[in-house]
């Protein structure tokens, strides 16, 4: 039945999980991590690590992101993380991102304890690692435009908020951690695994 299919032109979908850290004692974030598993996108499907760290890139330094499809990883980087409101500081950085191409990556775990994700990137020998620990109960959302992050966008997806985790670089732990934070209604601490996330792309209401 038509009445049933959304309107609108599919921008990407599948799973996107976020790990941001603060340092204990400061007020700004340490890192700031994103892990894309893109099933379907203009630009085909293929996996992406971002990395941002505010203090490396206060001293010249540039976000890392490693992918297996880079031409993907740098639509999702430039239309979508840099809209993000913690990213959107770092939208000029985010162009000029390091990119990690022909990375591999892996996954290990369970969604009942524990999740990783891991990046390899052969010919650098660079590596991250991100892991959620304390998995809870998982919840569905579905964001209007208006309130999505690029505001052109409906988004609808699972989040499995996480109670702790870790973000490790070239086989070094990042400084920092979770803090509890306002999350769809809820608290919940700034990391969480994010399954079957679609961003709708949607016209404006007509003007009447």
């Amino acid at each position: 039945m038509k009445d049933t299919i959304r309107p609108g032109t599919v921008a990407w979908t599948g799973d996107n999980p976020f790990v941001y850290l603060k340092t204990p004692g400061q007020g700004d974030w340490s890192a700031l991590a994103l892990y894309f598993r893109i099933s379907l996108s203009p630009l085909g499907p293929g996996q992406a690590m971002l990395l941002v760290q505010p203090p490396h890139l206060a001293q010249g330094g540039r976000p890392l992101c490693f992918t297996d499809n880079a031409p993907m990883a740098a639509y999702l980087l430039q239309h979508f993380a840099a809209q993000f409101g913690l990213f959107r500081p770092y939208a000029s950085q985010l162009q000029e991102a390091q990119l990690c191409e022909g990375s591999r990556f892996d996954s290990a775990g369970s969604n009942h304890a524990l999740h990783q994700q891991t990046a390899h990137h052969a010919s650098s020998g660079r590596h991250m690692v991100m892991r959620w620990t304390g998995l809870q109960t998982p919840f569905m959302v579905d964001v209007p435009r208006d309130k999505t992050q690029t505001g052109a966008h409906e988004m609808f997806t699972v989040f499995q908020p996480a109670a702790a985790a870790e973000l490790h670089l070239d086989g070094q732990r990042l400084p920092g951690a979770t803090v509890e934070r306002d999350f769809f209604g809820t608290r919940a601490q700034s990391a969480s695994l994010a399954f079957s996330e679609t961003w709708l792309e949607v016209l404006p209401p007509a003007a009447p």
